[in-house]
């Protein structure tokens, strides 16, 4: 007997670790490490409404940690998951504190859950709110962690362009003018590698990228068109052409 248990608590365990879920805004899906960039505050210019789906053959749990708040305290924004709505979120905490939201397989979370920025912050930007989502085997705070995690930024910058949103949502880095002289310089949201090469293909710079500006040096590339590869933590690849007078 005890033997026939154990095997289907492995059994249960399998079914649980194989749960995946996905996460999508404007009925597109988002992959892990997706920057959602806004540059207005309050509803409904600086609502994001999102929907997790479980496409796992079990039942799993589903949770949001804020991992990190830059240049903002968590103060008016608005996070609503499940059977909770909070008006305002803190660095290092889980939601819904009061139970997971549970999906069943081939189910989604409801159709008001949603973030809102109405945090002005002190002039200093952007203000970058950061989600994972996770799943866990049981409804209460404290469980093994399972299945597959996802991780978003919320931005919010007032002064962005509409080409820097895009910059942003696709690789999570602002290159600050594509046409430059001595200095090409970044805004790195996420830790990224990158490659500037010519058009024939030869690797010209390499580096990784941590958060923040940075500048790299290309005083001595000849005048012409070049390429800068990025690829972030999460693999997603991506490219941008900048031309050097």
């Amino acid at each position: 007997m005890k033997k026939v248990i154990f095997t289907n608590i492995l059994v249960f365990a399998s079914m649980f670790g194989f749960s995946q879920i996905s996460l999508s805004v404007g009925g597109v899906n988002v992959p892990s490490g997706t920057v959602l960039a806004r540059t207005q505050l309050g509803y409904p210019a600086a609502e994001i409404l999102f929907r997790v789906r479980n496409n796992g053959p079990a039942t799993t749990n589903v949770w949001i940690k804020c991992e990190d708040l830059v240049n903002n305290n968590g103060s008016n924004f608005q996070l609503c998951f499940g059977q909770e709505c909070l008006p305002e979120v803190s660095e290092n905490t889980i939601y819904p504190t009061t139970g997971s939201v549970t999906l069943a397989p081939n189910a989604s979370n409801g159709n008001f859950d949603h973030f809102l920025n109405d945090n002005a912050g002190s002039g200093t930007f952007p203000l970058d709110f950061v989600f994972r989502f996770f799943q866990t085997n049981q409804a209460t705070q404290g469980g093994a962690e399972v299945g597959n995690a996802i991780t978003v930024t919320y931005r919010y910058d007032p002064n962005l362009s509409v080409d820097e949103i895009d910059q942003l949502q696709s690789s999570g880095v602002i290159v600050k003018s594509t046409l430059v002289e001595s200095e090409l310089v970044l805004d790195v949201l996420k830790a990224t590698t990158m490659t500037i090469v010519d058009l024939n293909g030869k690797v010209l710079h390499s580096s990784s990228l941590n958060y923040g500006i940075q500048s790299i040096d290309v005083s001595n590339f000849n005048s012409g068109v070049y390429l800068i590869n990025f690829i972030n933590a999460e693999g997603i690849r991506t490219s941008k052409k900048i031309i050097k007078r």
